[in-house]
């Protein structure tokens, strides 16, 4: 890691304000493009008008639809509210007056509802229907060759169908819309519940939902006319507005091609309109319709849920000056779309090679986010002021935090900026598993080595011990002398604390025994090392006062880990590393850690024994 960097002015020449280079450079760019959009789109108006059309598009089209729903919703309701009420109740299908009661009840709170027809298979249909005086009509039970089987019967549902709006079917009745729902109890389906809709009064419902500005339709999704709010005024030959040419017996639906109205037959291939794009964006198509009867505006939406195909609803009316501005405004919008590019290109051109050194600001923090000071590269100086200063403010910060990084472990620092550091280190009272390590013997051992060769020895020494600690991701607490404090379960809360720190333990044991092979092997003597474990409540958080504060765990659990590591001294002395745990950690752990038992003894400091154990005894030769 380079340390020590230090602040070089760039001194290529004069340094130039970044709001000057881009404010002016986006400004001219800007004022440019927008003077050749105004000029070329001549009246504000022109705007307002589109403005206004988008909105009309979209709400005469969610108007449209909205009165569509309230007035069919209302059929899938009732034949929904009749199915709960069935599998809740003990009403009985067969019971002919109960049944009827309910039937006619629901079908005169939905307004537009012209039956309630159910189906049972093997027994036929039976139900009510409203009659012309508008008086309940009720149909007695028929069998399946009767005509109630056109238009209701067998709805193809099964015992977990919702309510489902059938195709629309015909007989010598008339053609239906239909809902049907199963009735359902104790999980058997006994009967279908169906609600009927004649196209009649579909009809009724659009021409209801007609302004009188234009006409109102809705087609199926296969090319079908279903409803049409001016049929009294199809003119089918040709023969001037008002002349109804129907023929007789032929209703609705009807194919668009054999429906006479020469805007809806062309309205599947025209074109939908570019201004238009915020109606677009709310689902709604605004085509423009030329027939030899003049200019229309078509505006219509794709909607679902009464049928197995779609519905395309919607309002065409005759078009007067809109189609001229539409083609001046197209050709206005098309050359202002052509200097919003060019300035778009030019802006990110300008802007990239302005932010090409912020750019490299943002690598190098990735760096210095991981911890990774040692590869972190020293920026480059920059002409442009602001952006110079803040390269060298970077390259100040990378290196004092490397320095910082010295003294505080990767592991700690890693958790302080993910945590938090207000909340990690905020002083609480936890359950942590706390490792005292020390090396038997060093005071002895340190007489025969030079100042630089005991730190040399330590941080060798350290290094294995560390690297055990923050595999398991504990914390580095302090080096005190040839002794390390570490802890799990702060400032990362975890259930496995104890698990983890006694693996870091056998790990640092089985490190050791390699590092003492390598000594051996050289003739030097090796390192023996104590361990105590012991889990227990501390204090952790920031401890100290003013601006000099560590994160650090203070109390008796400490002191326990401490005294643990002295009593290694009473365990086998050609043991290289001794791990000597309380029985607080030991009730944490898995039972095929390997255990001794190694008697109660009275610690320093504690009145009552303390049940000590040893883990992983003896000289480690492989893996456990």
């Amino acid at each position: 890691m380079r340390l020590g960097w230090r602040r070089r002015s760039h001194k290529g020449g004069r340094k130039f304000p970044i709001v000057l280079i881009a404010g002016g450079t986006y400004a001219l760019l800007i004022t440019v493009a927008m003077g050749l959009v105004l000029f070329m789109t001549g009246k504000a108006n022109f705007e307002n008008t589109f403005a206004l059309l988008n909105d009309k598009a979209v709400l005469t089209t969610n108007q449209l639809e909205a009165g569509l729903r309230m007035r069919l919703d209302p059929l899938t309701g009732a034949v929904s509210a009749m199915q709960a009420l069935y599998a809740d109740s003990k009403m009985e299908i067969e019971d002919n007056v109960a049944v009827r009661t309910v039937l006619a009840a629901s079908l005169f709170s939905v307004p537009y509802a012209e039956g309630l027809i159910i189906s049972k298979r093997g027994r036929g249909q039976f139900g009510v229907v409203k009659s012309e005086d508008g008086k309940p009509q009720y149909l007695p039970w028929h069998q399946e060759d009767n005509h109630f089987n056109g238009p209701f019967g067998p709805p193809k549902v099964e015992v977990d169908s919702p309510p489902i709006w059938g195709p629309i079917v015909s007989n010598q009745f008339g053609i239906f819309m239909n809902v049907s729902a199963p009735l359902v109890r104790d999980g058997k389906l006994d009967a279908v519940l169906t609600a009927t809709l004649s196209m009649e009064g579909l009809s009724e419902i659009v021409e209801s939902l007609d302004s009188g500005d234009g006409t109102t339709f809705i087609i199926s999704e296969n090319g079908r006319v279903i409803a049409y709010s001016d049929l009294d005024k199809l003119d089918r030959n040709g023969q001037g507005e008002g002349v109804d040419m129907r023929p007789d017996g032929e209703r609705l639906p009807r194919p668009i091609s054999r429906f006479g109205d020469p805007v809806l037959a062309k309205l599947l291939n025209a074109p939908t309109l570019v201004p238009f794009a915020a109606a677009r964006a709310a689902g709604v198509d605004v085509r423009e319709i030329d027939t030899s009867g003049g200019e229309y505006i078509a505006m219509s939406r794709r909607i679902s849920g009464y049928g197995p195909v779609d519905w395309i609803v919607g309002i065409y009316f005759q078009d007067g000056s809109v189609s001229s501005e539409i083609r001046r405004l197209i050709g206005s919008v098309l050359i202002g779309i052509l200097a919003i590019i060019v300035t778009i290109v030019l802006s990110f051109f300008v802007a990239r090679r302005m932010t090409r050194p912020l750019a490299k600001v943002v690598g190098q923090s990735r760096k210095v986010a991981h911890l990774e000071f040692d590869k972190v590269d020293r920026l480059p100086s920059s002409p442009i002021r602001e952006v110079d200063e803040v390269l060298q403010a970077f390259n100040s910060m990378a290196a004092g935090l490397g320095s910082l990084n010295t003294y505080v472990p990767k592991t700690l620092f890693r958790k302080l900026m993910r945590l938090g550091v207000e909340e990690a280190t905020r002083s609480r009272e936890i359950d942590l598993t706390i490792v005292f390590t020390d090396i038997a013997g060093f005071t002895h051992q340190s007489e025969g080595m030079s100042a630089s060769e005991a730190a040399s020895f330590l941080n060798s020494h350290f290094a294995i011990l560390v690297e055990a600690v923050e595999a398991e991701l504990g914390t580095v607490d302090k080096f005190m002398g040839d002794g390390m404090l570490a802890f799990w379960g702060a400032p990362d809360a975890r259930d496995d604390h104890a698990e983890a720190a006694v693996r870091a333990a056998r790990a640092m044991q089985l490190a050791i025994h390699a590092a003492n092979d390598a000594l051996a092997a050289k003739g030097h003597p090796v390192t023996r090392v104590r361990i105590g474990i012991h889990t227990g409540p501390v204090i952790v958080g920031n401890i100290g006062a003013l601006d000099r504060v560590d994160y650090t765990i203070i109390g008796d659990a400490v002191n326990v880990s401490q005294r643990l590591q002295d009593l290694g001294r009473c365990a086998d002395d050609a043991a290289e590393v001794v791990i000597l745990t309380s029985a607080n950690t030991l009730r944490l752990l898995p039972p095929d850690v390997p255990r001794r038992h190694f008697g109660h003894h009275q610690l320093r400091g504690r009145e009552a024994d303390v049940d000590v154990w040893s883990l992983y005894p003896g000289k480690p030769l492989e893996e456990a």
